[in-house]
């Protein structure tokens, strides 16, 4: 979650400063969350998410087309599809071809 942050604050070109200083916090702290050594309170987490203007999940998983984002995408559906069978699998597969026809159909 820092390193999204961070890239956050970077793109919105906010110092450490100023981001500490519109989330009414020390700078320290928000350095300690950028670098994964402080962990900030749930009420925090939305005033960062809002003073940066992106959502809570991308702020915590990132961008689902980044390699971090892509690996927590595999991860989640390798969980979710632990226990199927071999055909429940095959199913599932099935089913994710139709959907991506049906996307590249629609544009």
């Amino acid at each position: 979650m820092g390193k999204q942050i961070r890239k956050q604050r970077k793109l919105k070109n906010y110092t450490l400063e100023q981001l500490a200083e519109r989330l009414d916090c020390s700078t320290t702290f928000i350095g300690q969350i950028e670098r994964a050594k402080g962990k900030p309170s749930l009420e925090t987490i939305v005033k960062i998410a809002n003073v940066l203007e992106i959502s809570i999940d991308s702020m915590v998983f990132g961008d689902l087309n980044s390699k971090s984002g892509y690996t927590h995408f595999v991860n989640k559906v390798t969980e979710l599809t632990e226990n199927f069978s071999p055909e429940e699998k095959d199913l599932m597969l099935k089913n994710i071809e139709i959907f991506k026809k049906f996307k590249d159909s629609a544009h």
